[in-house]
């Protein structure tokens, strides 16, 4: 049964009309005979919230309607309607068997009256069933939507009036609401999918009117401006992208969008599967890889969605409100380094692209440890001497490369290098191992006596002074006897206690020392 007729306003037929009640017993009616008789054999099982079969037989809709079968149960002038057969036909059953004293009524509402609602001398007694063709919404259709015929009788809000008779019962809001002839949230295709996403309104699609009776709703000129709703596309749907590609406005027709951005069409990724959805096309029209590529076709990066767009999709592949809404929000939408990792202090994790945000997890580990140089052995090491650091987000070998970043790729800095070093990042142990950073190189390869040349990234603090190399070296021309405080003879990075010298500003902090070369006096 459709919806939309259940949902259609009472219309009257003038009261000039007014007609002979049919004589008592003539007209088998709801609301004389078959309400009081289903209210008392039936509507224990077939009432309440949750009704047997899902049928619900205590009111008149109810009665027409359908149960979980999806069938309709009673069909005017039809024998063999649902009603009937469950208790006097073929699907007579045992639970039913003890009703069989309710059938003549039945019969004769159903086959001879043709579900009449009421005897009325001014409807027709089916008013009320949205499939006969005398039903009060398909009047007011005829009459042109003319309300005011409703109103002469019902009042001007509906409420009674001279008949005495509300219409308010039915049409809570008023038959003039929009839900009454369609509902506040429409069911019908992609509605709901449509409906369901945060901030999209209905005005996102139809120009939506401020009164039933404004000009191109349901009337133009007075003249009757029929079925389907016209859809004008709006703001979202005509977005462009930047560098600007829209080479025409965003369309629907024959029940097809074509050039919308909600969809994808002006992202040109040839990896999506469908950007000209039909309205009809259900799920798959709204599916990850339907407006673009999974991933897009110029992304290399699979199912890390969130690692990039965080604000988009959640680390379980959820869309957020902000999916679709007009930009293309990378990281926190910022369009610096931290906007993905990082934060507002430095680039440098934590927060990972996942949210890391302990030193025990791989995305974070010694970073900052590196990058404000916290161990005081020299200033801080920058990004790029164990990455590649991309002048922009887009630049090649960035984010169009699968996860993890690259540690001491080629294009990377020096320091790590210097004297001949060969370093290598195994991800597997989390251990650094051959820069000279930490030890390795030609010259500091030669002393024998270093604590932790192979450091761990999630351990925590493995750098102090005999880390990297014996105190003192093993090489010549050191020897056992040496202290810390004889380092400042030869090497001008240390002052006469031992201690490593920065130099520079508080927040820029230099030293000789670890700086690529050995500096002697």
């Amino acid at each position: 049964m459709s919806k939309l007729l259940l949902l259609l306003p009472f219309a009257l037929v003038a009261c000039s009309n007014e007609r002979e009640l049919a004589p008592a017993g003539e007209l088998t009616t709801w609301k004389d005979d078959v309400a009081p008789l289903v209210a008392q054999q039936c509507a224990s099982c077939h009432g309440g919230a949750d009704p047997a079969a899902g049928y619900d037989l205590t009111t008149y809709l109810g009665a027409l309607g359908k149960g979980d079968d999806d069938v309709a149960n009673a069909i005017a002038g039809d024998a063999s309607s649902k009603l009937l057969a469950k208790l006097d036909g073929d699907e007579l059953d045992d639970l039913h068997a003890g009703f069989s004293g309710a059938v003549p009524v039945l019969r004769a509402w159903i086959i001879d009256s043709k579900l009449a609602y009421e005897r009325t001398r001014v409807h027709d007694p089916t008013l009320l069933d949205p499939a006969s063709a005398r039903f009060h919404g398909a009047d007011l259709q005829a009459a042109k939507w003319n309300f005011g015929v409703c109103q002469n009788c019902h009042g001007e809000d509906f409420s009674g009036g001279a008949a005495q008779r509300s219409c308010l019962g039915c049409h809570a809001k008023g038959p003039t609401a929009c839900d009454t002839c369609h509902e506040a949230a429409p069911t019908t295709n992609a509605h709901p999918a449509h409906l369901a996403r945060a901030g999209l309104q209905c005005s996102d699609c139809h120009v939506v009117p401020e009164t039933w009776d404004a000009p191109g709703h349901i009337l133009n000129d007075g003249v009757v401006d029929d079925a389907p709703a016209e859809v004008t596309l709006g703001a979202l749907a005509n977005r462009d992208v930047s560098p600007p590609r829209r080479t025409g406005p965003a369309t629907y027709a024959n029940g097809t969008c074509t050039n919308v951005y909600c969809h994808g069409a002006l992202l040109g990724d040839p990896a999506a599967a469908m950007t000209s959805p039909a309205w009809t096309s259900g799920a798959t029209a709204a599916a990850c890889g339907a407006c673009h590529g999974k991933p897009p076709a110029n992304h290399i990066v699979k199912n890390e969605c969130t690692a990039c767009h965080p604000t988009t999709v959640t680390p379980q592949m959820t869309l957020t409100a902000a999916h679709i809404d007009g930009a293309i929000q990378v990281g926190d939408g910022g369009a610096s380094c931290s906007s993905c990792h990082g934060d507002a202090t430095s680039a440098a994790p934590p927060r990972g692209l996942h949210g890391e945000t302990v030193t025990t997890q791989l995305a974070v580990g010694a970073h900052r440890a590196h990058l404000d140089g916290t161990s005081r052995l020299r200033g801080p090491i920058a990004c790029n001497e164990c990455h590649v650091v991309p002048a922009t987000v887009d630049a090649g070998g960035h984010i169009d490369s699968e996860l993890p970043a690259e540690v001491f790729p080629i294009g990377s800095g020096t320091l790590a290098r210097a004297d001949g070093a060969t370093p290598s990042w195994d991800r597997m142990s989390a251990t650094c191992s051959g820069s000279y950073c930490h030890g390795g190189g030609a010259k500091l390869q030669l002393d024998t006596t270093p604590g932790v040349r192979t450091p761990s990234w999630t351990a925590g603090s493995q750098v102090f002074c005999g880390s990297c190399h014996g105190v003192p070296p093993t090489t010549s021309p050191h020897t056992p006897a040496m202290t810390l405080g004889q380092c400042t003879t030869c090497h001008p990075s240390v002052d006469g206690f031992g201690n490593i010298i920065l130099d520079g500003t508080p927040d820029a902090p230099t030293s000789l020392h670890l700086n690529g070369a050995v500096d002697v006096r």
